[in-house]
């Protein structure tokens, strides 16, 4: 890599984490083009000539995420369950340094149309990455043979996102949106999995049923949590009662 390339690799890594900085402070709609040039020490010329614009960095940001998590170490005797629970620790790990930015991004992700294209890439990246690992556990005869790994990976995407949901709206803490999300994940992989895939899951699952039946007894659960107005009722239902 030339000098050049150096100084172009260290400003795009100074934009991007003034980036997650930024908008852990401002959010989306308070991200100005003009503060993060400033945050980075760079120029606004520089930002749209580097990236293109603010939907663009963000991508960008969340890019590295699936990167980061694509490039893990795996040693070569990983189970398939063990590549999978690496690559989900890593991204809670990822949650767990910069919470904040990621709680901004819950609008971005399921409200803003203009943020669209950016929650296509990453989902793209993520279910690509379980995509691979179920293919090699289906050619291994560890996944059903009749389970299409797409859909798998697509369906434990749309687990760890109610998760994610969840813990950004303040439903639960860090801890618990691992074991709720990780619980979940478990008990659609315990359907499709065979041999020792199968035995991972199973134990994890055993595992993790006494913190989930706390957190059931609790309603803090976003699968167990009685809907408001169904409590509403409940209790109007008593006060007439008496």
């Amino acid at each position: 890599m030339g000098l050049l390339d150096e100084h172009k690799s260290e400003r795009r890594a100074r934009i991007l984490a003034a980036a997650r900085t930024q908008l852990a402070k401002h959010g989306y709609d308070g991200l100005t083009m003009r503060d993060l040039a400033q945050a980075a020490r760079v120029s606004v010329p520089t930002l749209y000539n580097l990236f293109g614009g603010k939907d663009a960095i963000l991508a960008a940001a969340m890019a590295e995420s699936v990167e980061r998590v694509a490039s893990r170490a795996v040693p070569a005797d990983t189970t398939f369950f063990g590549r999978a629970l690496l690559g989900f620790d890593t991204g809670m790990a990822m949650i767990a340094d910069a919470p904040d930015f990621y709680r901004r991004l819950i609008p971005l992700f399921m409200i803003s149309p203009e943020a669209r294209p950016i929650r296509q890439r990453t989902e793209l990246g993520f279910v690509a990455l379980m995509t691979a690992n179920l293919t090699a556990a289906r050619d291994a005869g560890q996944l059903a043979s009749w389970a299409d790994p797409r859909v798998v990976a697509g369906h434990m995407w749309a687990q760890y996102m109610a998760a994610f949901l969840h813990w950004g709206t303040g439903g639960c803490s860090l801890e618990e949106f691992r074991t709720i999300a990780l619980s979940g994940i478990c008990h659609l992989l315990l359907g499709v999995a065979r041999g020792r895939f199968a035995e991972e899951v199973g134990a994890t699952l055993e595992e993790l049923a006494p913190s989930m039946t706390a957190l059931a007894d609790r309603g803090a659960s976003p699968l167990t949590k009685e809907p408001r107005h169904a409590r509403a009722s409940a209790d109007a239902a008593a006060d007439s009662a008496d």
